[in-house]
């Protein structure tokens, strides 16, 4: 009798959870009347750069923070062995050497792709979307080229939303986590960006992510699928 009573409250809020969202499906924004007129966009951790005949995603300049701090630190570290070259034990400038070789051309790498590197470039002379294949996490490598006839649709969704798992469906998270998703005709997916917000706040999420998907799809001709969830 006692579990019973216990358990019957729990099933009921969950119930009320799944009810609320289930309610609130959200619709397409307004569509942008200028989808390509010259701006920029923020995103989590990207920046996104419209012109009328290439939109470019890159990282914050806030980015340049961490491989500063690597350059600055390798910079220290030569110098301070060179002018303390009796001070340290033999193995010991070995290790620290090492350290220092292999700490600084991926501090430059990351840098250099900090102040002018870009995630991904939609460019319409070359008809074509470039996506950075990254390297340790840097966004440094080879690009992949995605013409534009090979692009599916473009999916606008939200993982923290509703999700379906193998025990039914679970409430949706705190925070949206919207994300716009360049599907290829293979099935192959590439992130454009994301945003995340609060629940309460989702719509201007959606607003926010939309309006960078609408500047794809003029861009490419290729459709936009979503919200989904």
């Amino acid at each position: 009798m006692t579990t019973e009573s216990t358990e019957s409250p729990q099933l009921g809020e969950l119930d009320d959870i799944l009810d609320v969202t289930e309610e609130r499906q959200l619709e397409r924004p307004d569509a942008v009347d200028e989808p390509l007129a010259a701006r920029t966009l923020f995103l989590h951790r990207r920046v996104v750069t419209i012109k009328p005949d290439r939109i470019e995603v890159r990282p914050p300049k806030s980015a340049v923070v961490v491989p500063l701090f690597g350059v600055a630190l390798t910079a220290g570290l030569l110098a301070l062995l060179a002018t303390s070259v009796d001070s340290f034990p033999f193995w010991l400038m070995g290790i620290l050497l090492l350290f220092a070789v292999v700490l600084l051309p991926l501090s430059g790498l990351s840098l250099v792709y900090a102040l002018m590197g870009a995630n991904i470039v939609a460019d319409r002379g070359g008809q074509n979307v470039s996506t950075k294949q990254r390297f340790l996490g840097l966004g440094i490598g080879t690009n992949e080229l995605i013409p534009f006839w090979k692009i599916r649709e473009l999916l606008v969704e939200d993982e923290g939303r509703e999700i379906a798992r193998a025990g039914g469906a679970l409430p949706a998270e705190e925070f949206a986590q919207w994300q716009l998703v360049l599907v290829k005709k293979s099935g192959t997916r590439h992130i454009i960006g994301s945003v995340s917000t609060p629940r309460q706040h989702e719509e201007e999420g959606l607003q926010q992510i939309f309006e960078v998907a609408e500047a794809f799809s003029a861009l490419t001709e290729a459709p936009i699928r979503g919200p989904i969830w």
